[in-house]
Order: structure tokens, then C-alpha cells, then sequence
């Protein structure tokens, strides 16, 4: 990929990827009908392709900044609490994961980032559901098993959508290596 995303081209993928979770996430709530949220291969993406640290808080400041425009606009803000601050290394597990897949890069084969990116979506996960239960627990659910069998249902939505925008990802990328070798 670094053969792509030299000079403009870094600023380029930085701000489709921007744009990419600024339009995803306002409406990953569900309450407006927009695409599922891509925040989560945002991040795994970024920490690939960009590979550089000093842009993981500007993304985690756009996110943060895409959730207060969607409670702005109506979504409830249950989600919104002390808990919030666990996303923090949650979408960290993910830039760490694509950075390291990223330094692999010229071997990776697309089911080994795959699965890291499965890897590292199950760690953001946990680390994101372990924040609610520890600082926004729900009335519902008095254990850990109880509130982890509450929630796991949610899990393979949130990967089969990050599988999806991440292999779309790579198809256009592949789709941009085979246009500049037929053209070279």
C-alpha cells in the first residue's frame, strides 16, 4: 500500500478515511437510516495504512466529535458515560493491530489481515462492553457472565461490518495497484 499513498496520497486516504466514519458513525445508533457504522475498520485501517501514532487521537477526536452531532440530533446517550473512556484503548487495540499487520504488509495475505482484524475487533469489544459494565452497569445484568451473555449477541454484527468495510478497503486498493500497472 505505501506505494499508493505516498505525499498527497497519505492526506488522501486520511481524509476518505474521515469522511468515511464522520458520514458512518452519526448514524450508527440506528435511529437515522445511513450505512452501519465504519469507525471500527476506520481505525484498524488507519493504523495499517497511515501507520502514523500522532493521527489516532485527531480520529478518536473526530469520533467523539460524530457522537455528540448524533446525541445532538436525537440518538440517546445511554452509551455516553464514564464507560466512554474505555473506547480509548478499545480503538486502540484496533490502530495497534493494523499498524502491526501494516509493518507486514508486503507478506500479508488478505486472510491474515482479515484475521487480525477479527482478533483485534473481539479485543475492542471486550475492552469497549467491559467499560459499560464497570462504569455505566446495567440494572439487568448482576454479574459479569450475565451482562457478557447480554451483550455477545451484538458482536457479530459489529464484525461482519468491520469485515465488510475492510475488505472493500482492500479491494479498492487492489483495484488501484492492477489500474497503475496496466498503465505503466
Amino acid at each position: 500500500m505505501s506505494d499508493i499513498i505516498k505525499g498527497r496520497g497519505f492526506w488522501m486516504l486520511a481524509l476518505i478515511l474521515a469522511v468515511a466514519m464522520s458520514v458512518t458513525r452519526v448514524g450508527h445508533f440506528g435511529e437515522f437510516q445511513g450505512p452501519p457504522d465504519a469507525s471500527w475498520a476506520v481505525f484498524f485501517l488507519a493504523g495499517m495504512w497511515l501507520r502514523e501514532p500522532r493521527l489516532f487521537p485527531a480520529f478518536f477526536v473526530l469520533a467523539w466529535v460524530a457522537d455528540l452531532t448524533a446525541f445532538a440530533m436525537g440518538t440517546p446517550t445511554d452509551c455516553y458515560s464514564p464507560a466512554y473512556f474505555f473506547l480509548i484503548p478499545a480503538y486502540g487495540a484496533l490502530w495497534a493491530a493494523g499498524h502491526w499487520i501494516g509493518a507486514e504488509a508486503s507478506r500479508a495475505r488478505v486472510p491474515l489481515i482479515l484475521a487480525i482484524g477479527a482478533v483485534a475487533a473481539l479485543v475492542t469489544f471486550g475492552v469497549a462492553n467491559l467499560g459499560m459494565y464497570l462504569l455505566a452497569p446495567s440494572p439487568s445484568a448482576t454479574s459479569v457472565g450475565d451482562y457478557a451473555a447480554a451483550v455477545a449477541g451484538y458482536f457479530p454484527g459489529y464484525l461482519l461490518t468491520m469485515g465488510l468495510y475492510v475488505g472493500l478497503a482492500l479491494v479498492a486498493v487492489a483495484a488501484l495497484r492492477f489500474k497503475r500497472l496496466a498503465s505503466e
